[in-house]
Parts: C-alpha cells; sequence; structure tokens
C-alpha cells in the first residue's frame, strides 16, 4: 500500500517448487509459480521521504517544473508515485524557489542556487516578478500573484523580517500581509509598490 511515499518497480524475484510427475499436479504447479512470479515482479517498495526529496532536487535541476501537478507528474514518469500534497510539503521543507526563465516561464529552482543573499532584494525580485496588485483592508494588505506564487513572494516578505509585519497568510495566487492598523497597512503598501518598481 501507498502512504505518500514513492513506490518503484522491485527486482523480479524467482519461486521454486516442488513438481509432481502427475501432469495435472504439474500443471497447477506451473500455473502457481506463474501467478506468484507476475506478483512478485509487481511488487513495490516504498522510498524513503529523504530519498524522495533528492530525486525533486534532481528534476527540479533538470527541468524546467513551474507547478507543483507538473511535478507529480515528473516524479510519476520517473516511477514515483506521490499525492500534491505531499509534494506542497516537500516543496516548503526544501525551500524551493520559482523564478523566470528567460523566456519569461516561471520554474521551481534549488533556493542555495539562484536565490539572492540580500533579503530585500529577493523580495524585490519575486515581487517584480510575480506581484500583480497590492491593496489594504483594515489591518491587512492584500497582495496579488500569479497563480502558484503567493506562497514564494509571502515567504520573501516574512525574511525582511520588517518590523511592522505581523505575519503573513499564503494561498495559491494571493497573499495576506497582516499589520497593527491601516496606516501602517498603507505604509506597507507603499513599501511593497516601490521594491516592485525598483
Amino acid at each position: 500500500m501507498n502512504h505518500g511515499g514513492c513506490i518503484f518497480t522491485g527486482i523480479p524475484v524467482y519461486c521454486m517448487h516442488t513438481v509432481q510427475w502427475d501432469m495435472g499436479a504439474m500443471t497447477t504447479s506451473v500455473g502457481r509459480v506463474q501467478v506468484e512470479g507476475q506478483r512478485s515482479m509487481n511488487k513495490r517498495a516504498p522510498l524513503g521521504k529523504v530519498e524522495r526529496q533528492r530525486l525533486i532536487q534532481t528534476v527540479v535541476q533538470q527541468r524546467e517544473v513551474a507547478t507543483q501537478r507538473e511535478l507529480v507528474h515528473a516524479l510519476s514518469a520517473l516511477g514515483c508515485e506521490v499525492t500534491q500534497a505531499t509534494v506542497s510539503r516537500d516543496i516548503r521543507e526544501l525551500d524551493l524557489q520559482k523564478v523566470r526563465t528567460h523566456l519569461g516561464r516561471a520554474k521551481y529552482v534549488l533556493s542555495s542556487r539562484e536565490r539572492p543573499k540580500d533579503p530585500e532584494q529577493a523580495a524585490r525580485h519575486v515581487l517584480r516578478d510575480f506581484a500583480r496588485s497590492t491593496l489594504v483592508a483594515g489591518n491587512l494588505v492584500v497582495v496579488r500573484c500569479e497563480i502558484g506564487t503567493a506562497s514564494t513572494v509571502a515567504r520573501q516578505i516574512d525574511n525582511l523580517n520588517h518590523t511592522d509585519v505581523l505575519g503573513t497568510i499564503a494561498g495559491d495566487d494571493t497573499f495576506l500581509i497582516i499589520v497593527q492598523d491601516e496606516e501602517t497597512g498603507n505604509e506597507i503598501r507603499r513599501f511593497l509598490d516601490r521594491l516592485r518598481e525598483a
């Protein structure tokens, strides 16, 4: 049974049975060997979390994967059956980032390879690439992004450690910045807009 981990086809296992000389019994025995051999060939062993995450890192280094669904399909093509929920957790734990290719398409990359070390530069980069609009609603700053990129942008806002930002909540294409009041919200919105336009 697959519990959200990867599964790979195992090595065929050959079974040996004592064959009786009676032709009817021999036929039954051979049939049983064939069935059990087929079951052995179909058995798959689960891949651990560490190995699965290493495979994900390899995939994003070798392919342009833009969404969680694309990553699930890429893993499946390699014989690794995993749910989108598991992939989502792996992406967070591996701290994968989204960047733009030279053709303007989003893709996941390893954070240690392409994420700028300066937090403000990183925030400017993702805001410019993925943020589409900002507005203030009471003590919340609502930032709308391209589909699938809100958590990436919100993470970079968190990394700024801005004293007026109490926290962020991210969905798929929208995230909220929580602040003390509406006045502070307007200040944060202006700050984000300056980063986007820089």
